[in-house]
């Protein structure tokens, strides 16, 4: 990286111009040179997908000793289709390419909707008595399996410098009005997502008009020396005015010019834009969830909750007697809490404590508290208290992932000193959420800790899909061999 990357380098050495097409000329051949590569890619998901039938047929054929089908016409079709909708979707963008937790999201829905145009198409065809479900069905699995394993093995294969620098990395110019914390997480992740920062300039304010001019041109003159593939603007929105000059005078250049807002900004453009009356309205609070994201989360409310039930079946009927074994109360605790806007329900427990406090006032649990039994103190460690709550999943009063409900009473409390609070009442209550597993779990002795509990519950809300619900239940898994609750 260049001497003045990351610092405040003002010293411009005497560079000739080029000519606006000369360096265009530049800027296309660097990206001719992904060109080759991304092609590879495309090619090796093609032939990953082939094989794939082929071998979902292949096994299929050994498992039923039917007569074998070696026509790969399905996998040829959900081939190409699958290469058309993911180049559309810039899948095989090559800044793109580092991005595994993107890449392994998108291939999933295009795999699906590749497979489901098969589908599609062979019924309006009349030909789905050519197509054996045992195949089809493999072929969803193995060709899912190559997919998202060629997308890690291309992310290892990224982690060397030189493929970085000359497959996927951009040599980009970054300016900014002030020096920059290149520790915080603003910046310091460019150079692990492909970006070389080759220059850093620290612009002044264009008070002398005629000065701020010159600068820009040595701007210019320097980053066409270093032949870098785009600009990067690091400057906060209250700069607006100097933003619109500077990007007027970049307008000489052929590369990109992005902006990196600032953290307010960033969320703010982060959300939906929605065309109102000839302009674009940017969504600030999202309306409950659709029809289609309420039955895909239900979908897998009802699949997981059902599943852990039968599994745990043993385990929930062994805690069951020593909870009746360890202390004089019901097996099950119920408590009235706040759900879905506000309609209340009875959430389901294991009892772990001597009391059943379910009124006006609720005292929270604390560490070391006399109330916790024997066998309950070892339930809340490893939160198989929790485990009844299943039964409220399928009963659709809460969700697997959602903001944690809490008492009647504390709910009354803190609605009154916390702003967003009743935020979290736009979508059930799940048995986990956002705040549990970034560390907000348990007890929440001041109102900072509930605070930022609520913040994000409400980020949750705010920005639910369907991978963040499978994100957050794998890190709760993972979550629970470390954290203990009281």
């Amino acid at each position: 990286m260049d001497g003045c990357a990351f610092g405040e380098r003002r010293e411009m050495s005497a560079v000739t111009y080029g000519s606006e097409s000369s360096y265009s000329t530049i800027a296309s051949r660097n990206a001719a040179m992904h060109r080759p590569f991304q092609i590879f890619i495309i090619l090796g998901d093609f032939f990953l997908i082939s094989l794939s039938y082929l071998i979902a047929n292949a096994l299929y054929q050994v498992a039923t000793g039917a007569e074998r089908d070696i026509s790969a016409g399905a996998g040829l079709i959900v081939a190409t289709v699958f290469i058309v909708a993911a180049y559309l979707q810039d899948v095989y963008g090559a800044h793109r390419l580092l991005n595994v937790t993107w890449q392994l999201r998108k291939v999933s829905f295009t795999w699906m909707l590749s497979l489901a145009i098969l589908a599609a198409a062979a019924f309006l065809l009349k030909s789905t008595a050519d197509l054996s479900r045992g195949t089809i069905l493999l072929f969803a699995l193995t060709g899912l399996v190559g997919l998202c394993g060629h997308r890690v093995m291309w992310r290892f294969g990224f982690a060397s410098a030189f493929a970085r620098e000359r497959l996927i990395g951009r040599k980009v110019v970054l300016l900014s009005l002030k020096s920059l914390d290149f520790t915080s997480s603003r910046f310091k992740d460019l150079h692990k997502n492909g970006f070389d920062v080759v220059r850093h300039f620290v612009l002044s304010a264009p008070h002398d008009s005629d000065a701020w001019e010159q600068e820009i041109r040595d701007v210019i003159r320097q980053s066409r020396a270093t032949d870098v593939d785009e600009f990067l603007l690091a400057i906060d929105w209250n700069e607006l005015p100097i933003l619109q000059k500077l990007s007027q005078r970049l307008r000489v250049v052929p590369q990109p010019i992005r902006l990196l807002p600032d953290f307010p900004i960033a969320d703010l453009v982060s959300r939906p834009f929605l065309p109102v009356s000839g302009t674009m309205a940017i969504e600030i609070q999202r309306p409950p969830l659709s029809v289609f994201e309420r039955a895909q989360k239900r979908c897998l409310d009802i699949g997981l909750a059902s599943i852990a039930l039968l599994m745990l079946a043993p385990l929930l009927a062994t805690v069951s007697v020593l909870v009746k074994l360890d202390s004089v109360g019901n097996v099950i605790f119920r408590q009235s809490r706040r759900g879905f806007n506000g309609k209340p329900f009875e959430i389901w427990k294991f009892r772990s404590m001597t009391v059943a406090e379910n009124g006006a006032t609720v005292t929270q649990a604390t560490k070391g508290d006399a109330r916790v039994t024997k066998v309950g103190r070892f339930l809340r460690k490893s939160s198989i208290d929790e485990l009844p709550q299943l039964w409220n999943v399928l009963r659709g009063e809460m969700s697997l992932v959602g903001p944690r409900p809490h008492a009647l009473a504390h709910d009354n409390y803190y609605d009154q000193v916390i702003e967003k609070y009743v935020y979290r009442h736009h979508m059930k209550p799940g048995l986990t959420g956002w705040a549990q597993v970034n560390g907000f779990r348990g007890e929440t002795p001041t109102i900072d800790l509930m605070e930022k509990r609520v913040e994000y519950d409400v980020w949750y809300v705010s920005n639910w899909n369907i991978w963040l619900d499978l994100k957050i239940i794998l890190r709760t898994a993972l979550s629970l061999m470390y954290q203990e609750a009281y």
